[in-house]
């Protein structure tokens, strides 16, 4: 099987240079620690065949800029046409004639520093002016209404005489009147119109609004934004039309790859489905479903998503119902088994959201429950679980995370801490046995620095810190595709850990779009986990590993992302085996219908 396996990736990296020499031609735990005296093996295996579904998923910012909304007409450098009346000059018989201005006032200004409009109005002030002069100091004034980005407001000359020689400009401030939107035939209007508002509008703020329907544009619910300023019923008063396209609401991703533990099959194949926009309100219902082709290895993962306010604060409740069995053929016929099962509610608010960062804080409880058997008979594999194999947590989970792109790239941050209760009947031990009271912390770092136009470096560092002996559910864990590769998945597991990647992605091809469709990605993995001092469950292997290999990402069309990784092993472990993933391959194929 494993050879036919290599062919097959032999195969991909062919078919991906003929491709693109083509597209050159044209265009240039469970839980599983009565204890068993079985061979030790066990605990590892169960172990490995556990995802710890509590660490977080691989922190993945965006690697481009977020896309602009057409936001007709206001463009970078021209305002919008407001149909008004010119205001009424000052023009006293003579055009040469000039006045003594002693001061000027500025009245209805919100915007301006008292310091920016006295730099312009003091070079007039006691001095001679003609009417002309005084209407090139409304005009400065103007332009620095525009220079800010309030793109429909202006300073006028009031229609007046002038008392001891003091002149009054008054400033109109203009504002959205009304927001009208085009096109919303499932979104509630509501949902894009508070989104909107929350742009400084009264008076109109050119970014700040631009902003907003970027944000607005990249909401998956959208096919396409865009907005329109048009004359409101009085002068400095404008209408802000929004037109949008809705995308499709339903959604689906297959996926194939050997990122699951060789103790339960190393290959495995998925389906997602979700669907958006439910009730209008910008929520997601989603479904997922991963089967290994041994059939060890069966997880379901359903979820809710509901944004609550503007800023996106969203209610999410997810359930994942998983069921494990050893089907290594030096085991399968012990019959071992296990499920688990995981409810959570959580809510994360944005405090800070724009097109250029975002920080959010989070919080959430997470009940788990799993148990372990042994030929059909509960049982119990190392320290923790209770004799019949039962574990249970009940998790507080407070967390912070944090975006922040420039041009040259982007910054991710994520924190999480956790707080193992009582709540339940968690799982509760005497010391030194793990159990479900902890204290925990996981923090994730990454950096995307764009060298060049084909070249992306990404940095990636992940941590975990606990002062207790920890579930193994709870526990770190590095090896696989998408974290430690050249080793098997789940190879290391521990209370305590760190996780490092540094990868180098070059564009070999790119479609006529300009986007990369062929990549070459050299790479260093490196993971180490240390556990408490006193957990009784001791480690089977070395605590230390890395690697170096080659990545090759193909995207032939899009929707389809493909990779292969080869690494080779910096440190040999002892019980190395002879499954794909030992000998340093990882590859998965995914397929994502377009929102588009």
């Amino acid at each position: 099987m494993i050879a036919i396996y290599k062919y097959f990736l032999l195969g991909l990296i062919g078919i991906a240079y003929l491709w693109g020499n083509s597209a050159v031609a044209k265009t240039s735990s469970i839980s599983v620690p009565k204890i068993l005296k079985v061979d030790k093996n066990y605990n590892q295996l169960l172990t490995q065949a556990v995802p710890n579904s509590n660490i977080e998923p691989e922190v993945q910012p965006q690697e481009n800029p977020l896309p602009l909304p057409n936001l007709n007409p206001v463009p970078e450098d021209s305002q919008p046409t407001i149909n008004a009346p010119a205001p009424e000059e000052i023009r006293p018989s003579g055009e040469n004639r000039t006045f003594f201005v002693q001061k000027i006032e500025v009245l209805r200004n919100t915007v301006l520093s008292s310091e920016e409009i006295n730099s312009i109005t003091q070079a007039v002030e006691g001095k001679n002016v003609t009417p002309k002069q005084l209407g090139e100091v409304a005009d400065k004034i103007t332009q620095l209404y525009l220079d800010k980005g309030y793109i429909t407001s202006r300073a006028v000359l009031a229609d007046q005489k002038a008392v001891n020689g003091v002149f009054q400009i008054v400033a109109i401030e203009g504002g959205i009147e009304n927001i009208e939107i085009i096109g919303a035939n499932k979104t509630k209007k509501s949902y894009i119109r508070s989104r909107i508002q929350l742009a400084k509008l009264d008076p109109l703020q050119k970014s700040e609004l631009e902003d907003q329907l970027r944000l607005l544009k990249v909401d998956p619910i959208f096919k396409n934004v865009e907005a329109t300023l048009k004359t409101g019923s009085e002068f400095g008063k404008s209408i802000l039309e929004v037109r949008v396209t809705e995308a499709n609401a339903f959604n689906a991703a297959v996926n194939f790859d050997n990122y699951s533990p060789p103790s339960v099959g190393s290959v495995r194949y998925g389906l997602g489905l979700a669907y958006n926009n439910l009730t209008g309100s910008g929520d997601q219902i989603y479904a997922s479903y991963n089967r290994s082709t041994t059939g060890g290895a069966n997880l379901y993962d359903f979820g809710y998503r509901l944004p609550v306010n503007p800023m996106n604060g969203s209610l999410q409740l997810r359930a994942a119902i998983n069921d494990y069995r050893i089907t290594d053929s030096e085991f399968a016929d012990l019959n071992i088994e296990g499920n688990s099962e995981l409810y959570e509610i959580s809510y994360r608010q944005p405090l800070i959201r724009s097109t250029r960062e975002e920080f959010a804080l989070s919080l959430g409880f997470a009940f788990r429950n799993g148990q372990t058997f042994l030929d059909n008979e509960p049982q119990r594999f190392g320290f923790g679980p209770d004799d019949d194999g039962v574990s249970r947590t009940s998790v507080v989970k407070f967390g912070q995370d944090y975006i922040k792109r420039d041009p040259r790239g982007a910054w991710t941050g994520r924190s999480q801490f956790s707080l193992g209760t009582g709540l339940f009947d968690a799982t509760e031990n005497d010391s030194p046995n793990p159990d479900g009271q902890f204290v925990s912390w996981l923090g994730q770092a990454q950096r995307v620095q764009r060298l060049s136009d084909d070249n992306l470096l990404i940095f990636r560092l992940d941590l975990q810190l606990t002062p207790n002996s920890l579930l193994p559910s709870e526990q770190f864990v590095a090896g696989g595709g998408q974290t430690l590769r050249g080793y098997r998945q789940n190879v290391l597991y521990g209370d305590n850990g760190l996780r490092f990647s540094i990868e180098d992605r070059i564009a070999v091809m790119r479609n006529k779009a300009g986007i990369p469709t062929l990549q070459v990605a050299p790479f260093f993995d490196f993971g180490t986990i240390w556990n408490h001092a006193d957990n009784p469950n001791k480690f089977p292997r070395e605590e230390s590993l890395s690697s170096l290999g080659l990545g090759l990402l193909w995207q032939p069309i899009p929707g389809l992302n493909t990779r292969l990784d080869y690494a080779v092993p910096l440190v040999n472990i002892r019980d190395r085996g002879d499954n794909l993933q030992d000998d340093g391959f990882h590859f998965s194929i995914n397929y994502t219908t377009s929102r588009f």
